[in-house]
């Protein structure tokens, strides 16, 4: 069933189009991610979906019995209202179900401590989880995301991941969250060059079918050299008396001959990606040291005794939930945050090098070339030589940040600190970024979200616990979730062991539960089981390529609506079996 058809779409804002005669179909309970580079046209493209900007040229045909959500970059929220009011300000909120989807929202989302703040006193992260819990709450049979993890800690990604993957939501989505993009996608869309590219799977098929397609470029290329000179050595030798064939073939001849110099453009540009050359300045004996350091901010305790010596090319990471300490640890370290106690000494050869979580802004007449003065550097780094000239306050938000970056890490830091350094970032600047990090001498201490550049690029972690303790874990993200994934299951199973004693122990009379609360306990396992049933034949009649649209409509309500008593009857159920 499609629910979107979009046909020879064009967007241009100078001669050279962003979108170029493009067509895709979004299916009901398709998953797509859009990737591509930085200032390729990702937020365009969803902007021309959800009708914010008008089109070129084409059509955009939006199934009209569904609704689309869209999670916008930009907050559009009335500033004065509190987040409670922006929240509960819903046309569905009229039945007890919609109101339970949303405090499940409020609370996954960690938004209580913000319902009574108005939005205009929210930081960007903030506005962007209550943007995320609206839209989600609605249960709109299409979601429109960009960026949807941005701005999360661990445990809401994770949260996210497992809820979109099984929600019969479909999706259409920019992210570079690349565990995203295995779990949760079904297909992969790429924009390069202002064509869409489709990959029908996940995001390791994409990488594999990728790989095969520019392979075949090169090939292709290689073709067009050889017709060009062909072509090259017809023109040559052409006899004069044949003077309107000659014209057909010599604008043939220079045709394939921009054809050519274009791709051997992308192509020069490709095979200089993995070659972030940075001096490298050398690091002494003594790095940087922290012994028994203590902070606090009232009674809220950031750390609680914390000790450790940096070796020669350590890569450390740093998680924790938003607002355990994870950036004050970092000025601390700069000295731009006094610690109440303890000691913070750094070696006198090291040189930090800061990338921060800021907002970004150039001054608005100074260009690429003038703000990273090294062109071979620039070209490095993904800004093309016709790019260099440009005006750096016209560069997208991504390639602002990979400018930003590109301005600490040419002051040749040996200790490099960066705090959420990923986002924003295309997939191929992610890969530069990840290759030159793997190949660094110095020292690195990275604060991120993102579970896949942790697994690269770290050796070890600082995980914030909050109340001031921090642990060491000497191995990945993945096997430190793992190994707490177990330890968690382990005192689970304890406490249901010790449970389950204590119930034999105990008089009947002392359950927690009430008898009205058992018997809707029971009738809860019995109506989640036609639910399940019901769901199941409603699937197995969509087979049928003979049933007529207005069945189709009606069975996709009915499916939409098991699939929300589906929910919430197994939350209800939840809520009682812990309380047995």
């Amino acid at each position: 069933m499609k629910y979107l058809q979009v046909t020879n779409l064009t967007k241009s804002y100078t001669s050279k189009p962003l979108v170029d005669h493009v067509d895709f179909t979004i299916t009901k309970n398709q998953k797509v991610a859009l990737v591509a580079k930085n200032g390729a046209g990702k937020s365009t493209l969803l902007k021309l979906l959800m009708g914010e900007v008008d089109v070129t040229d084409g059509n955009i045909e939006r199934r009209q019995d569904i609704t689309i959500w869209y999670l916008s970059q930009e907050c559009m929220f009335e500033q004065h209202k509190t987040v409670q009011e922006v929240l509960f300000d819903f046309d569905v909120v009229q039945e007890w179900e919609h109101e339970v989807e949303l405090q499940i929202m409020i609370d996954k989302l960690k938004l209580q401590p913000l319902l009574q703040q108005q939005i205009e006193t929210l930081s960007g992260g903030e506005a962007k989880r209550v943007m995320l819990a609206k839209v989600l709450a609605g249960n709109p049979p299409m979601l429109v995301l960009d960026e949807p993890t941005n701005h999360l800690d661990l445990d809401m990604i994770e949260w996210l991941e497992r809820y979109l993957k099984k929600q019969h939501t479909t999706l259409f989505m920019v992210t570079h969250d690349r565990y995203f993009l295995e779990r949760v996608c079904t297909d992969i869309y790429e924009l390069d060059r202002g064509k869409i590219h489709q990959y029908s799977g996940n995001y390791s098929y994409f990488l594999e079918k990728k790989a095969q397609r520019e392979e075949n470029e090169k090939i292709e290329m290689h073709k067009l050299k050889q017709l060009l000179r062909k072509e090259l050595a017809w023109i040559r030798k052409a006899p004069q008396g044949r003077q309107t064939k000659a014209n057909f073939r010599e604008k043939r001849f220079y045709d394939i001959e921009d054809r050519y110099d274009s791709r051997k453009e992308i192509r020069l540009q490709e095979s200089q990606k993995l070659e972030l050359a940075v001096e490298e300045r050398r690091l002494g004996g003594k790095i940087l040291n922290l012994k028994n350091l203590k902070k606090s901010f009232g009674d809220k305790c950031i750390l609680q005794n914390f000790s450790h010596e940096c070796r020669h090319n350590e890569h450390i990471g740093i998680i924790g939930k938003n607002g355990v300490g994870k950036s004050t640890f970092i000025k601390m370290i700069l000295g731009e945050e006094a610690v109440d106690s303890g000691l913070i000494q750094a070696g006198e050869s090291v040189v930090f090098g800061y990338y921060d979580q800021k907002d970004i802004s150039f001054p608005d007449d100074k260009r690429l070339s003038d703000i990273v003065t090294d062109p071979k550097l620039l070209e490095q780094f993904l800004f093309p030589p016709s790019q260099q000239h440009q005006f750096a306050k016209t560069l997208s938000g991504g390639e602002k940040r990979r400018l930003y970056l590109l301005t600490i890490l040419q002051k040749n830091p040996n200790f490099l600190i960066l705090d959420e350094p990923t986002n924003d970032l295309d997939l191929i600047t992610l890969w530069v970024l990840e290759e030159f990090l793997l190949e660094y001498k110095g020292c690195l201490i990275i604060v991120s979200h993102d579970r896949f550049f942790m697994d690269r690029i770290v050796d070890h972690l600082f995980v914030f616990e909050g109340n001031g303790v921090v642990k060491d874990f000497w191995w990945t993200y993945t096997e430190y979730k793992s190994a707490e994934e177990a330890r968690i299951q382990k005192e689970r199973d304890e406490k249901n062991k010790s449970t389950k004693i204590q119930q034999e122990l105990t008089p009947p009379a002392t359950k927690k539960l009430s008898y009205m609360e058992k018997r809707e306990l029971e009738q809860l396992g019995k109506d989640i089981e036609k639910l399940e049933k019901r769901k199941e034949e409603i699937n197995q009649m969509f087979n049928d390529t003979n049933l007529p649209f207005d069945d189709i409509k009606k069975l996709s309500t009915e499916l939409g609506d098991v699939i929300r008593q589906l929910e919430i009857k197994e939350y209800r159920r939840f809520e009682l079996i812990e309380r047995e």
